[in-house]
């Protein structure tokens, strides 16, 4: 029995404590709300930790404290606060309206609207905040922390957007590789992958050079931009070794990129640079050394032109002993079967046509006389023409002992072939101007056509004028002595004279000078010696140090030959001593007489030059 009474009394006391703690914790409450709807924020401050302290997951209190948070003329406003406690009571929501604790939330204006509304206003004022600092940082701290769908999806929004930005102006691709990492689902991703894949592209080949756009299509084989790595490859390859531009470098392209697509426009430069020269040396050397070179067949074809320019039997004969391997066999014996036939130009009415002649009584024709002029053949080809020339223009061309053409192209001027080269005009003399240079057995300009003048070869140089000046090339095409001179006479005997203004002096094979003195008017150095005028009256002759040889004693003087000169002096007529003559003279080269001549004749002046024509 008293162990009954123990118990009941000690129930009774747990009850009293109990409705005590609830009559004690409402009162606070009730005090913390009513501070807080009359602002007395302090107090209100106090009651409401002292009810959280008490009871942590209370939904009233925590609404308080969100609200207390929430109020803007309170020193301690702070949305995360407010955040934090609304969160809280949010928890609790839907209130149980049969609960009494509910009934009392009612009574201080807690319900689940009134903590629903207080989350919203908050996100609402959080979002407010957010948008004015306008940061991935704030907006991801936002979807972080609160919870209002709608707000939260435009902040989802508004960081993807302002961290793309962020990425972009990196101008990084791992800049925008990070982004398409942390925001798979952006609206920007697609914009994203497509600019870090072109970043990507110009980084990693932004010295443009050949080894980068390599690098960049080994480094990344499913790259959007391998195509044009590729294909920029196999382009800046190409320029890198034709920068160089020598043979080592095209030779080593040849034998490392056979599969580049620029490989047989490497063999052609292969084949251009080593037969630049256009020298016989130059394709033999290409014939021997470049057999897999695509232009192989070519370059043996010119050789054998080159080889053969003089177009024997026995130069055809020594040609097939020394390379049984030309592939042009054919061409090879019939060209050796017309190199016997000897033809000869012949007149039939106003037609010129050819014909062999194998004996001096009879004739066979080969060429019928369709031709308006013929010239004889020369190294296998002879110049030839069908229509008449105009007041400025011919229209020549060379032919083959069979007709054909052997050379593509007509020309104004063709002269005959010597030693396999021919020198040659083009254009109108009489329309715009008449320009000459040379050809090869090929038809090929050893020397451009680009000449006013240009004259048969003396000493290896050529005499040319250009712009109404004269100089000297060699058959290479090569300026020698500048094309300078007001006038020029060709080499003679390792001499020539040239003029500046109208005076004349010497010089040599280099330009130099020979000696100081000039003259008014000149010839050309013959066995020694140059009949030349100091006046422009009175004739003698010099040796090559200038000095007078022969006195300048005469009216005219010609070159020697065999040991003699003609010359003229004025004397008086014996039968008319009132009368002068010009008395003619053969003399020695110490200018003896030894032969007083008749019939006296006058002499234009030795300088005179002309363009060339037919």
């Amino acid at each position: 029995m008293t162990k009954q009474k123990n118990c009941v009394f000690k129930n009774l006391l747990v009850i009293f404590f109990i409705a005590l703690y609830f009559i004690t914790f409402a009162g606070d409450i009730d005090k913390a709300f009513k501070y807080l709807n009359t602002g007395d924020y302090p107090n209100a401050s106090k009651y409401l930790y002292e009810s959280v302290v008490q009871d942590p997951g209370n939904a009233a209190v925590n609404f308080g404290l969100a609200k207390f948070y929430f109020l803007k003329d309170n020193k301690s406003y702070n949305l995360d606060s407010a955040n934090y406690y609304i969160k809280r009571a949010v928890k609790k929501v839907p209130l149980n309206p049969e609960d009494k604790q509910t009934k009392k939330f009612l009574t201080l204006g807690v319900r689940d609207y009134t903590i629903q509304n207080l989350q919203q206003e908050i996100n609402k004022a959080a979002f407010t905040d957010v948008e004015q600092e306008n940061t991935v940082e704030s907006y991801q701290y936002f979807l972080n922390n609160f919870t209002d769908a709608g707000l939260l999806a435009r902040a989802m929004q508004t960081r993807n957007q302002l961290a793309f930005i962020r990425a972009r102006g990196k101008n990084d691709p791992k800049a925008l590789a990070e982004f398409v990492k942390n925001y798979p689902n952006a609206d920007e991703i697609k914009d994203a992958k497509t600019i870090y894949e072109k970043l990507l592209y110009e980084q990693t080949t932004a010295d443009k050079t050949y080894t980068s756009y390599k690098s960049y299509f080994d480094q990344y084989p499913n790259g959007a931009y391998v195509t044009e790595a590729k294909k920029n490859y196999q382009d800046k390859l190409l320029e890198y070794y034709n920068n160089k531009h020598d043979l080592v470098s095209y030779i080593e392209f040849e034998k490392k990129y056979k599969d580049n697509p620029a490989y047989n426009s490497i063999q052609d430069s292969i084949y251009v640079l080593s037969t630049q020269s256009g020298t016989i040396d130059a394709y033999l050397n290409f014939v021997k050394n470049f057999k897999s070179n695509r232009n192989y067949k070519d370059a043996f074809e010119q050789f054998y032109t080159l080889y053969n320019a003089e177009a024997t039997e026995f130069m055809y004969h020594k040609f097939m002993e020394q390379f049984p391997d030309f592939p042009n066999q054919e061409r090879l014996h019939k060209d050796m079967e017309l190199s016997k036939l000897e033809l000869k130009p012949f007149k039939q009415g106003n037609k010129w046509g050819y014909a062999a002649q194998p004996r001096p009584d009879s004739l066979t024709v080969i060429l019928s006389a369709d031709y308006e002029e013929a010239f004889a053949f020369k190294n296998g080809v002879a110049a030839v023409r069908t229509t008449a020339c105009t007041a400025g223009k011919c229209n020549y061309f060379y032919i083959d002992k069979k007709g054909d053409r052997a050379i593509a192209g007509n020309f104004n001027f063709a002269s005959d072939f010597e030693n396999g080269f021919a020198i040659a005009g083009i254009g109108n003399c009489e329309s715009d101007s008449c320009k000459y240079g040379m050809i090869d057995k090929r038809g090929h300009w050893v020397i451009k056509p680009v000449y006013d003048e240009l004259n048969d070869p003396t000493g290896g140089l050529y005499l040319v004028s250009k712009h109404d000046k004269f100089g000297f090339i060699n058959q290479a095409g090569d300026v020698v002595i500048s094309v300078k001179y007001n006038n020029a006479v060709s080499f003679s005997e390792g001499a020539a004279a040239v003029a500046l203004d109208t005076s004349w002096f010497f010089i040599d094979s280099t330009g130099k000078q020979l000696f100081i003195d000039n003259f008014s008017d000149v010839s050309s150095f013959k066995e020694g010696l140059c009949a030349v005028t100091a006046d422009g009256t009175n004739w003698g002759y010099i040796n090559k140090a200038g000095t007078f040889v022969i006195s300048p004693v005469y009216e005219d003087a010609d070159d020697f030959e065999g040991g003699f000169a003609i010359v003229s002096k004025k004397e008086k007529d014996p039968k008319h001593r009132d009368l002068m003559i010009s008395q003619r003279y053969k003399i020695d080269k110490t200018g003896k007489v030894i032969e007083k001549l008749t019939a006296p004749s006058t002499r234009a002046k030795k300088t005179i030059t002309k363009k060339r024509t037919r």
